[in-house]
């Protein structure tokens, strides 16, 4: 292969090679927050590698392409840190029904009062076994249930929405993602809560029993009163709250197409 055949082939596939690039930026981010397409748990390389498909099917089945070609290594830098920041304002948006479910349950073991960090302060952990639970159980729910496609159509259809290198950050975007966040918090305490009003009132309870027997001790037995209280309630609620936060990610769809709106 000659040296010109050779700088012909880079030039021809040098726009290519420019648009999966950009295509992989901004899926890059969603893959390690949204737990659909990796998240945490995942390796690294799987992430990786899934992001390079997805980019390699959009550019070359989907048609999805830079429209303008690029001059200057800046204005390439320039374009991948625009993507980078898009698709993290997605990946938060796409994850956020699956951290409700982490933060409703790290709730509700504050108040019952079985964290892992109280009940193991030697490991250092910070994860909560009813957060992980029921964020674990919304994931196989949207997985075996047919709702994956939903998150994962509004991705692929965001590329048609805005297109690469049409994402402009503006104070509109920024005050829309932190809305969804505060829809997603407000969903968290409101699956936790009436754990924690359970919670609440079997200590007043136990309290004006206390107050009313001093004799006998009773503080011994609160903590156990109030875990198997509170672990019964979220045993029979857990079709309720798996309700709320099912509702909360069927809105994801929508939460997308309202951020590329506010985003192009």
């Amino acid at each position: 292969m000659t040296l010109d055949l050779f700088r012909s082939l880079l030039e021809g596939l040098g726009p290519s090679v420019v648009s999966v690039a950009l295509c992989s930026a901004r899926l890059l981010p969603v893959a390690f927050l949204c737990p659909l397409l990796g998240g945490q748990a995942t390796p690294t390389r799987v992430k990786l590698t899934l992001v390079l498909t997805l980019a390699l099917f959009l550019h070359q089945t989907a048609g999805v392409s830079l429209s303008t070609p690029v001059e200057t290594p800046v204005q390439l830098a320039a374009l991948t840190v625009k993507e980078l920041s898009y698709g993290t304002a997605l990946g938060l948006v796409a994850a956020l029904p699956f951290d409700a479910a982490r933060m409703g349950g790290r709730f509700i073991d504050l108040f019952r009062g079985t964290s892992a960090e109280a009940s193991l302060p030697v490991t250092g952990t910070r994860e909560s076994a009813s957060g992980d639970a029921l964020h674990q159980l919304l994931v196989g729910m949207v997985v075996t249930g047919g709702l994956m496609p939903l998150v994962l159509s509004g991705l692929v259809r965001g590329f048609g929405w805005v297109r690469l290198g049409a994402y402009v950050p503006s104070e509109g975007a920024a005050f829309h993602v932190v809305g969804l966040v505060g829809g997603a918090l407000a969903t968290g305490f409101a699956v936790g809560a009436p754990v924690a009003a359970a919670t609440m009132t079997v200590d007043c309870l136990w309290g004006m029993v206390s107050r009313a027997a001093p004799q006998v001790n009773l503080q011994e037995m609160g903590a156990p009163v109030r875990i198997l209280a509170g672990g019964a309630l979220l045993w029979l609620g857990v079709g309720v709250l798996c309700d709320r936060l099912l509702a909360s990610f069927l809105s994801v769809e929508d939460a997308l197409f309202h951020l590329a709106e506010v985003a192009r």
